[in-house]
C-alpha cells in the first residue's frame, strides 16, 4: 500500500512540474525540479525519510504553483534588483 501512494505522490509532482513547462512558467519548473531531486538525494538514506521528503516535496510544488518564484523574472525579481543596484554603486 506505501508503493502505490509513493507512487501517486511521485506522478503527481511530476505531473505538476510538466504543468508548469507547458505552460511557458520555465523559472518555476526548473526550481521544482531541482527541489525534488535535492529532496530525493537529501533523504535517499532511508525509505521513512525519502517518502517524507517526496511528500514535502509534492507539497511545495503545489504551493509554487499557485504563488510562482520571480528570481528573474517579474518587477520585483531578485536578481533584477541586484543587478540594478550593483550597477547603481559600481557603473
Amino acid at each position: 500500500m506505501e508503493f502505490l501512494i509513493l507512487g501517486i505522490v511521485v506522478a503527481s509532482n511530476i505531473i505538476i512540474i510538466k504543468m508548469k513547462f507547458d505552460k511557458g512558467r520555465t523559472e518555476d519548473g526548473i526550481f521544482d525540479t531541482l527541489l525534488l531531486l535535492g529532496i530525493t538525494i537529501l533523504f535517499s538514506g532511508s525509505y521513512a525519510g525519502l517518502i517524507v521528503g517526496t511528500i514535502a516535496s509534492l507539497f511545495i510544488s503545489l504551493f509554487l504553483l499557485a504563488s510562482p518564484p520571480t528570481f528573474f523574472s517579474g518587477n520585483n525579481g531578485f536578481f533584477k534588483e541586484f543587478k540594478k543596484r550593483a550597477k547603481r554603486k559600481y557603473g
